[in-house]
């Protein structure tokens, strides 16, 4: 696990995949559509990218079905850095694939500038986590967030069956950003469709393609709203910032 950050010298960019579908969460809607609190999660997500200093602009990749209400949802919203919002594919790797096309296309970008792709149903991601993670990949080329389990892991069989009990101080449940400079995350997925290699993280096909990936520390707020019961606790995380938001602002420029 490192914590190390240098000087910045590469813009940063983000890719905030948002095309699931949200079966688990049983609502009949897109996920990141959900509101807590005061904002759509999608929208608390994007505010947290738009609000830190080094994020120099993000694409949104949203699902095709979507793509429509989501450009309508983002306009209205006063979201400075959002470069594009682009179709996404069947799978999140079809997704960030679409994500890092799409900043390869806009004008003035460089190849290597560091990338961090962050769900959108990551709403409660702060400027600490996301700084850490710019560091690591400053330091260590690839890194993502995450943070030690707390539960004993078991290792099963499809009979639930154990086969053997894990060391907990060896893992670590990731979340995002996962991040690193773009001619190497672009490598690592034009090799993943040449080899066939499915996985459900960036840090995961960079392993693939033989590339050292590190952890830096997430946040255990830093969940991802995929079920009801995120949905539970992502309303009082909600609450909790936008009392924060409320009692933070000059109350005399509060309009009721």
């Amino acid at each position: 696990m490192t914590t190390g950050s240098n000087a910045l010298s590469s813009a940063v960019y983000a890719i905030i995949p948002a095309a699931g579908t949200g079966s688990r969460m049983k609502m009949g809607v897109s996920k990141q559509f959900l509101t807590l609190g005061r904002y759509p999660v999608i929208i608390r997500t994007l505010m947290a990218m738009d609000a830190h200093p080094q994020i120099s602009g993000y694409v949104v990749v949203a699902a095709a079905g979507d793509l429509a209400a989501m450009k309508q949802l983002i306009a209205g919203q006063r979201l400075s850095r959002c470069l594009a919002v682009v179709a996404g594919g069947e799978t999140r790797q079809d997704s960030v694939a679409a994500g890092l096309l799409a900043l390869a296309g806009h004008q003035g970008f460089h190849t290597d500038s560091l990338i961090l792709v962050h769900d959108g149903a990551r709403c409660f991601i702060t400027p600490d986590v996301i700084d850490r993670v710019i560091g690591g990949v400053i330091l260590h080329q690839a890194c993502g967030a995450a943070v030690p389990v707390k539960d004993t892991i078991k290792q099963a069989d499809a009979g639930g069956r154990i086969r053997q009990t894990l060391e907990r101080s060896q893992l670590w449940a990731m979340q995002t950003p996962q991040g690193a400079r773009y001619s190497l995350l672009r490598r690592a997925y034009d090799l993943a469709y040449q080899n066939s290699w499915q996985a459900t993280d960036d840090l995961a096909l960079l392993e693939l393609a033989g590339h050292p990936a590190y952890l830096v520390p997430g946040d255990y707020r830093n969940i991802k709203i995929t079920t009801p019961e995120d949905r539970l606790l992502g309303e009082q995380l909600a609450r909790l910032a936008d009392d924060s938001l409320n009692s933070s602002l000059d109350p005399n420029l509060i309009k009721v």
